[in-house]
């Protein structure tokens, strides 16, 4: 049977394989993105039609997931496999250095450059670089502190401070200050109990505050209950930052499903939680679909397993506190330290608290949870050491921009940001609403406003029709979707991204395919059930464009 399998497989990928060969001529003059996605779904398609037909003759009797590795550890399969691989990180290659304006700096110069020369360098390259970012752009998400003199206040304290470093807190104790009035004005907003003594630290960035605090969650957990093999239950909606912390950490993810709202399934929490449970992981909101998790639910979960709860407010830490006076139908549920349950939270200042990149904040419910995350060494020949997060130096010049940034907000400001972007978040959702076709995702109004198709029409062509009109949205799977973080810099673009949806909507519903759009691609990948070969194929393209831009 084996050998017929493979017989029947490699007949099947060589067909393919050379069509993915052949194809290759026509595409040499297109951008480097068109030939990564086109390519990489001829490869998909390659794995595709073996795996039909593995599936077909294997029929249950082996786990999907087994065909698979059996298909890929095949010789001939395998060489197939790696030459189409190859052959397209090779066009990519070319792609990128055909692009390429500026020649590459490889080595030092012998003499160092003049102060004109090195600004004129670096002007050519950013003038490659978006342009439109700071009123009525079309990106989603991204660029958040639009306004000129705020931004110009963060850049000008950034130099003041760019020299400090907190490790060396006995030469810069400013930055120190700084850094525990960002956590003391952060957790004033997130616990209604001013009675609750909320530490933290300020990181570079929402993945390293998810990284840590699921670290001390934790060794916390195992060091209490004396768990070694510890798990973390996740929703399918929760940041991908949470797969690198599993990676990192040695930690089992048990993922598990959304409801129809797109919030985390507290039935199949429960289903899911274990002995050896040492964390729930919940989001406010979400990622994908903008939805508020029921934090509510999860906290007593937590509280009667005995483990860790962390809520990721990367997105609403900055907004979600101050639409609690709004009257609606989807008003803010409970997500903060104001639930007993809640251990932890990440909130990034630099994104709707309008500091620079990078900037987050980490919070923890505890002092005791706090030092968890903490390195402390007390035999090493350096002397003494400590270091209260993953990096040991840290940029001054951030904390202090960090500091400026939210002195020079305030509550108010805060606070009518937060109303403006619920205003655009509403008129967009009542405007898909009202489209023929389109269906909105979750109910809660945030700053993501997520839809897809609820007619015959192909989501992801009517986001190429987006495209070529300037729009870069952001594409989901599982379901396939569409989503639009709204931001200062883009609330003003609202109404015409409505009319432009509109009107994609319908151009949408009589064509196939947008000649050089990605929907095929989209497609493929998302019925495609091997994600190890997509995972490969992305680990490989990132070394090439790590190497060539």
């Amino acid at each position: 049977m084996i050998a017929l399998l493979a017989r029947a497989s490699l007949v099947h990928l060589s067909a393919c394989g050379w069509l993915c060969l052949s194809s290759l001529s026509p595409l040499r003059n297109q951008g480097y993105l068109n030939i990564l996605f086109i390519h990489a779904a001829l490869l998909c398609l390659t794995i595709l039609n073996v795996l039909r037909t593995a599936c077909t003759m294997l029929h249950a009797v082996v786990r999907p997931e087994l065909a698979f590795t059996f298909l890929r550890s095949l010789p001939g399969v395998r060489r197939i496999v790696e030459r189409s691989k190859r052959q397209i990180l090779l066009e990519l290659e070319v792609s990128l250095k055909s692009g390429a304006k500026e020649q590459k700096i490889c080595e030092l110069p012998t003499s160092g450059l003049s102060v004109e020369d090195i600004l004129k360098t670096a002007a050519r390259l950013k003038n490659g670089d978006y342009k439109q970012l700071f009123y009525a752009s079309k990106l989603t998400g991204t660029i958040y502190a639009s306004d000129t003199r705020h931004r110009d206040l963060c850049n000008t304290v950034y130099c003041d401070f760019a020299h400090t470093n907190p490790l060396h807190s006995d030469a810069f104790p400013s930055v120190g200050r700084m850094e525990l009035e960002i956590v003391h004005m952060t957790s004033r907003l997130l616990s209604s109990d001013s009675r609750i003594e909320i530490c933290g630290t300020v990181t570079s960035g929402g993945t390293e505050s998810i990284l840590t605090a699921i670290r001390a969650s934790r060794d916390f957990i195992c060091h209490t209950k004396g768990i070694t093999n510890p798990e973390m239950i996740v929703s399918l909606s929760a940041h991908a930052a949470v797969y690198k912390a599993a990676e990192y950490f040695k930690i089992k993810i048990r993922r598990v499903p959304m409801d129809e709202n797109g919030r985390m399934n507290i039935l199949a929490v429960k289903k899911a939680l274990r002995r050896q449970t040492v964390l729930v992981y919940a989001s406010a909101p979400t990622y994908p679909h903008g939805t508020i998790d029921p934090v509510d639910d999860l906290s007593n979960i937590a509280l009667q397993h005995g483990c860790c709860l962390h809520v990721d407010a990367c997105l609403g830490g900055f907004v979600l506190p101050f639409l609690s006076d709004v009257e609606h139908e989807s008003r803010v549920p409970k997500f903060d330290f104001s639930l007993p349950g809640v251990t932890s939270m990440s909130v990034d200042t630099h994104k709707y608290g309008y500091a620079q990149k990078g900037s987050s904040v980490i919070l923890y419910s505890t002092a005791i949870m706090r030092q968890f995350q903490y390195t402390s060494v007390a035999d090493w020949s350096g002397g003494l050491y400590i270091s209260p997060t993953p990096a040991g130096s840290r940029s001054g010049g951030l904390i202090a921009q960090t500091w400026a940034a939210m002195l020079h907000m305030g509550y108010e400001g805060y606070s009518k940001a937060a109303h403006d972007i619920f205003a655009g978040a509403k008129k967009l959702r009542e405007a898909i609403a009202a489209t023929e076709g389109l269906e909105l995702i979750g109910t809660h109004i945030t700053m993501i406003v997520a839809w897809h198709t609820s007619t015959g029409s192909n989501i992801y062509v009517l986001n190429d029709i987006l495209t070529s009109k300037g729009w870069r949205l952001a594409v989901l799977q599982n379901p396939k979707a569409l989503h639009f973080c709204i931001t200062p810099a883009n609330l003003s673009a609202i109404d015409e991204l409505i009319t432009d949806l509109r009107s994609a909507v319908r151009l949408s519903q009589t064509l196939k395919t947008v000649p050089g759009g990605k929907a095929p691609i989209y497609g493929l990948a998302h019925g495609l059930p091997d994600r190890g070969v997509i995972k490969a194929l992305l680990k490989d393209v990132q070394d090439v464009m790590l190497n060539n831009m």
